[in-house]
C-alpha cells in the first residue's frame, strides 16, 4: 500500500536553503508520505543535499527533470513519478510547520484543495507584504472563488490537493501566464472546492530570484491575458458581455483583451469628469449616476487598481443587486 501523500519539491540551485526545507518536511508529526525531489538542472551541489538526505529516510527520493527546463517540467516530472491520493506542494527555500500536513489531512474529508495561511521570510517590499496580508485574509471556499481575478489567491506550496482534481483538469501545464495561478483557475471552473486552514503553517521565503520577480510570465501583462481568457470561457459573459468599471489603463486593457476573444464590452462607468462620454473601444463611459442601471444585463468587471475603491464598487454593485461570483468579478 504506497502514501497517503506525495510532496512534489522541484529545486534548482537551492543549496542555501534546501536542506532546512526539507528537514521541516522530515520533521512532520504526520508521517505517511512519499518526497519527490526533482532537480531542474542544478549545479551547485543541491542534488548531493537530497541525496544525503534521502539515504537517511527512504521516503525521501531524487529525480532529475525529465521534461522541459523550468518549474512546469519539473513538476510534471514529480507528479507522474507520485503514487499517493493526494498531492501536496514544497519549495525548496521555505520551511513548514511541524504541524502542516497533520492539520491538512484533517480537512481532506472536506474539500479538493486544502490550503494554509503563511508567515512572510526576509520580505523585499511592501507590495508582497500586503499580497500575503490579502491572501491569509481569505477564508472560505466562496471567497477564495470569487477573489480569483484579483490576485493569484492560493500560495501554491502551501496547498494539499485531491491527485483525482489535479488530473481531472489536466495536471500542470505550460501556458503563458503563471502556471499556478492557471491551475487554480482551472480548478475552480472545474468544480473544485477549497478549504483554508487559518493557521500559518509554513514560512514562505522572498527573495530577489523568484519567479514572480524574475518571469515575464507573472506580470501584469501576463495577467490579464490569463484573466480574460477565463472570463470569456463563462457562458454568462460570453452571452451578456461585459460592462466594466474603471476607464482607465487596468479597465481598457482587459477590455482590449477581451474582445480580442470574442467578449461584448458594454460600457464603461468611470469617475474622471474628463472620461466621461468618451467612447473607449467603440463604447460608452457613463458616471455612476447611470451605475447599476444602464447595461445591467451584463456582468459587472471592477478594474479601478486604486486603494480602497474595490470595496466601494462591492459596495454600489451589491445596492444595485449584483452578486460577486456571479454577475460581478473584481479584477484588481
Amino acid at each position: 500500500m504506497g502514501p497517503a501523500i506525495s510532496i512534489l519539491l522541484p529545486f534548482h540551485n537551492a543549496a542555501a536553503t534546501l536542506a532546512e526545507a526539507l528537514e521541516s518536511v522530515l520533521a512532520q508529526s504526520f508521517g505517511d508520505w512519499e518526497l519527490l525531489a526533482v532537480d531542474d538542472r542544478s549545479d551547485d551541489g543541491s542534488a548531493e543535499i537530497v541525496t544525503a538526505i534521502a539515504q537517511r529516510d527512504s521516503r525521501v527520493r531524487l529525480f532529475a527533470n525529465a521534461g522541459p527546463p523550468g518549474i512546469v517540467g519539473a513538476l510534471q516530472t514529480a507528479a507522474a513519478a507520485s503514487a499517493a491520493g493526494w498531492v501536496a506542494r514544497m519549495d525548496a527555500d521555505d520551511i513548514c510547520h511541524p504541524e502542516r500536513l497533520a492539520r491538512q489531512w484533517e480537512r481532506a474529508g472536506a474539500a479538493d484543495v486544502i490550503t494554509t495561511g503563511v508567515d512572510l521570510l526576509d520580505p523585499l517590499g511592501e507590495g508582497m507584504v500586503r499580497y500575503v496580508a490579502w491572501v491569509n485574509s481569505l477564508a472560505t471556499h466562496e471567497v477564495i472563488a470569487s477573489s480569483r481575478f484579483i490576485e493569484n489567491p492560493v500560495i501554491h506550496p502551501t496547498v494539499l490537493m485531491r491527485r483525482s482534481i489535479l488530473d481531472a483538469v489536466g495536471g500542470y501545464r505550460d501556458v503563458p501566464w503563471a502556471e499556478d495561478h492557471d491551475l487554480w483557475l482551472r480548478m475552480l471552473q472545474h468544480g473544485a472546492r477549497f478549504v483554508k486552514v487559518r493557521e500559518r503553517l509554513l514560512a514562505w521565503r522572498d527573495s530577489p530570484g523568484r519567479l514572480t520577480r524574475s518571469d515575464a510570465r507573472y506580470e501584469e501583462k501576463a495577467r490579464q491575458r490569463m484573466r480574460a481568457h477565463y472570463l470569456a470561457a463563462m457562458s454568462s459573459v460570453t452571452e451578456r458581455g461585459v460592462v466594466i468599471a474603471g476607464a482607465g489603463p487596468i479597465g481598457k486593457s482587459l477590455a482590449r483583451e477581451l474582445m480580442a476573444l470574442g467578449v461584448a464590452v458594454c460600457g464603461f462607468f468611470d469617475v474622471h469628469p474628463r472620461r466621461l462620454g468618451e467612447v473607449i473601444h467603440g463604447a460608452e463611459v457613463a458616471g455612476l449616476e447611470d451605475f447599476g442601471r444602464r447595461w445591467r444585463g451584463a456582468v459587472m468587471l471592477s478594474a479601478v487598481g486604486i486603494a480602497g475603491v474595490r470595496e466601494e464598487i462591492r459596495e454600489l454593485a451589491a445596492a444595485a443587486g449584483y452578486e460577486e461570483g456571479q454577475d460581478l468579478w473584481c479584477v484588481c
